[in-house]
């Protein structure tokens, strides 16, 4: 193909501006800011007080955690660039590393992970950009030293199996937008993926290489929390943010003058985002402390954690449990009581995965409820799922009720096994107040699964349609919908006679008895 006179000219300017810009200084970094020499105007990065610490740290895997809007994504893809900057000449007398950028969707990763790689590095030096197989861009820039040459790749894990993306990798180092958000899996992948670009075969001097995260706090049961503040691995290291908010004089939620990112945010910024949120909320987004916040459409949006859940919850002494079962392979229990004036206490889960329901009861079951609560009765009235009433034909077996009752504790079958009916007795206790109090109170310490359930994991899925938002008629099945199902068999049973009683209560008795018109 012959290049015209204008083609030719633009040809030459390129390279021109190429070698001009590989000869002039297009990034400053030392141990306070980072200048990037941009075509418009610098911008320029000063770390917050975590992130200085952070940036300082030379552990393999650093992770920082804090509220919205406290720099922590920023912190991350400048560390990428000073980690590129620092690493030895190798290749044609420059600095060569490669990283893999990881999100958990190709969505969020688009318009979250990629948007704020540009917004700092869009024209940091000349870039190259390829879209398969992985999303890559590639920086050539000119720190003042020399060339240093960065590879980036953008990489998405949609599904559990897209793990498999980063398992033949060869990086210098990682990085992980929003870890709670992606499988435990990929980070372990991840450890061994990295210190793999360049070998020892072509760079002799040592360079750093590892993993950096950020991430907003999750539950406290999270993988994050065990492996990081329970375990607390050699060479993991958690960086956590200072709160967006603390309470002044009057007990009121006011800006924290000490947080991260504090001159770059609004002055009324986490005030706003706290308004009208719940507890859980603010814990999570503006403290940046551990806790439960769900997004999509919840099943149960009635539910409101800072109402109908409390941290632990006494059961009454003497009185009757009442047990909500759910079969299967994950079969799971739940233990409420009802007080006399009609309030749902919900006392305890018990959860099982892999196992059949004799096993879950007889080993799980039954000596947990003798220990957890010792002074009330147990099985005169216990609910499972209706379909626990078919034995096995195949390996001829009891069915999972029959094996219930073999055990000691009584039970049968729910009224129905419609999803509808379910629900609706379960919203009924939670629209409903006993003397000024909820008519539903959750113990979250010891109903984790239910809590997460009613707070954020008890969905329904969307369609995938464009146009108005529409989801689909049943449920998500997870690990918090064996529990929710146990508690719809039954509050099912008890709301109907529950319903009832209210009914004849609301009946007025008509008094005939009329003095004048007696009958002698």
């Amino acid at each position: 193909m012959t290049l015209g006179a204008s083609g030719i000219a633009k040809r030459i300017s390129h390279i021109e501006e190429s070698r001009r810009r590989g000869t002039e200084r297009q990034i400053t970094i030392d141990d306070t800011r980072m200048t990037i020499h941009a075509r418009d105007q610098d911008k320029i990065y000063v770390p917050t007080n975590t992130g200085h610490v952070a940036h300082d740290d030379d552990s393999f895997v650093r992770v920082i955690m804090g509220p919205y809007g406290s720099g922590k994504s920023t912190w991350a893809a400048t560390e990428i660039v000073r980690r590129a900057a620092e690493m030895p000449r190798w290749y044609a007398n420059r600095r060569r590393s490669r990283w893999g950028i990881v999100r958990n969707t190709s969505g969020e990763l688009s318009t979250t992970t990629l948007a704020t790689w540009l917004s700092w590095f869009e024209d940091l030096g000349d870039v190259r950009k390829r879209q398969k197989p992985i999303l890559t861009y590639e920086h050539s820039f000119n720190d003042g030293f020399g060339i240093v040459e960065l590879e980036l790749l953008f990489i998405a894990l949609d599904r559990p199996e897209d793990v498999r993306k980063i398992k033949s990798l060869e990086l210098t180092g990682c990085y992980i937008n929003e870890l709670s958000e992606v499988p435990k899996a990929a980070l372990a992948h991840m450890k061994g993926r990295v210190n793999r670009y360049p070998s020892k075969a072509f760079c002799h001097e040592p360079y750093w290489s590892g993993i950096i995260a950020d991430t907003n706090p999750p539950e406290d049961d999270h993988w994050i929390y065990k492996d990081f503040e329970e375990n607390r691995y050699e060479g993991h290291i958690l960086f956590k943010q200072p709160p967006g908010l603390i309470k002044d004089e009057d007990d009121k939620w006011v800006r924290n003058p000490q947080c991260d990112n504090f001159s770059h945010l609004p002055a009324d910024y986490y005030e706003k985002l706290a308004h009208g949120q719940s507890q859980e909320f603010v814990k999570v987004f503006c403290l940046g402390e551990y806790g439960s916040v769900g997004f999509g459409k919840r099943v149960y949006s009635e539910f409101n954690p800072d109402f109908h859940a409390v941290e632990s919850l006494v059961a009454m002494q003497g009185q009757q449990l009442i047990l909500g079962w759910d079969f299967g392979l994950t079969p799971a229990c739940v233990v409420l009581q009802l007080s006399p004036r009609g309030q749902l206490l919900i006392l305890k889960e018990y959860v099982g995965d892999g196992m059949g329901i004799r096993t879950f009861a007889d080993s799980i079951v039954i000596p947990s409820l003798l220990k957890d609560f010792p002074y009330c009765k147990v099985g005169e009235l216990s609910i499972g799922d209706p379909a626990g009433n078919a034995r096995n034909e195949i390996v001829e077996e009891m069915s999972c009720i029959g094996e219930l009752n073999s055990l000691g504790i009584p039970t049968r079958g729910a009224r129905t096994n419609d999803i509808d009916p379910r629900l609706a007795s379960v919203r009924y206790f939670l629209n409903k107040m006993v003397d000024g109090k909820p008519g539903l109170v959750l113990d979250r310490r010891a109903c984790p699964a239910l809590f997460k359930g009613f707070v954020k994991e008890y969905v329904y899925a969307r369609v995938a349609v464009s146009g108005e938002e529409r989801y689909k008629e049943k449920p998500n099945k997870n690990m918090s919908s064996h529990p929710m199902d146990a508690l719809g068999y039954a509050c099912l049973e008890i709301a109907s006679d529950r319903i009832t009683s209210d009914k004849m209560e609301g009946q007025k008795t008509v008094d005939m008895f009329n003095p004048v018109m007696r009958i002698f």
